[in-house]
């Protein structure tokens, strides 16, 4: 993603070696959207704005605050961090929280407004504000996590959350662990990914403790050329109440442009859609 540097806001702050500066980035999109029954249009544009700097002492430190459409980007923790890192790893705090999350991942979603993100199984806790601690050593990366869900209002809810994962990964492919709980239940989940050519398979299983069986996502990848195509298949009635199926291709135009569409099947319903993506 092309970097901006907002001449009017980003400033150099000297303090011996120390240096700091605000750039941002920005993603969009549009186009059309069948839900099911009504056919419509849909867009968005996000601004990230965010800031980095180091210390005389050699740590470095940073924040990010994203904003959609012209609302505000952040209530409370809602939407923004702020970290520190050097060789003792990396401190995040804010819109973070969730190890698994972070590591663990899902398998890959079609559409370009991801059409209800129904590739995704798991995560007890999707929405948390808190602490985020991370470590990387060679392939191997660590975190762990600590906050509260976030309610409807956006605010911190009293619900704590935990979470702690691991992640091995090379060129050709990765697996993660994670582990998540909070007041009222526990999940592990882990994912898959290898790479062979040109396609990418993931799979991920998710095992929660209030439910009876365990969930399951396969999705791939192939990219040729300009072109990438993908299908993905859940496996999540314990979890949603639904298993998903859907396809879709993506067709890179260059510059942060692309050509995005996708179908999913929930069952009960076919969703679809079909719009350009833009990275700033």
């Amino acid at each position: 993603m092309k970097k901006i540097l907002l001449a009017t806001s980003a400033v150099a702050l000297f303090a011996g070696a120390a240096a700091a500066e605000v750039t941002t980035t920005g993603t969009a999109r549009m186009g059309i959207v069948y839900d099911g029954t009504d056919t419509f249009f849909s867009s968005r544009f996000r601004v990230i704005f965010t800031a980095s700097g180091e210390s005389d002492s050699g740590f470095s430190f940073g924040a990010s605050v994203r904003n959609d459409q012209s609302g505000v980007g952040n209530e409370e923790n809602g939407d923004s961090t702020v970290y520190i890192s050097g060789a003792f790893g990396k401190l995040t705090m804010g819109d973070t929280g969730n190890a698994a999350d972070s590591l663990v991942g899902q398998v890959s979603g079609v559409g370009y407004t991801g059409l209800g993100d129904l590739n995704e199984i798991g995560w007890l806790g999707k929405d948390v504000t808190g602490a985020q601690y991370e470590y990387s050593t060679g392939a191997f990366t660590f975190a762990l996590g600590a906050g509260q869900l976030i309610d409807t209002d956006g605010l911190p809810a009293t619900d704590d959350f935990l979470s702690v994962a691991v992640k091995y990964a090379t060129d050709a492919y990765s697996f993660a662990l994670g582990y998540e709980e909070n007041d009222s239940d526990s999940e592990i989940s882990a994912l898959g990914s290898a790479t062979f050519g040109g396609a990418t398979i993931k799979l991920k299983l998710a095992d929660r403790d209030s439910a009876a069986d365990m969930a399951a996502a396969l999705s791939v990848d192939y990219t040729t050329g300009a072109t990438t195509l993908t299908a993905f298949a859940t496996d999540n009635v314990d979890f949603a109440g639904t298993d998903t199926f859907g396809v879709g291709a993506a067709y890179d135009l260059g510059g942060g442009a692309s050509v995005v569409g996708g179908i999913v099947d929930n069952g009960t319903d076919t969703t679809a859609d079909v719009g350009l993506t833009f990275s700033f």
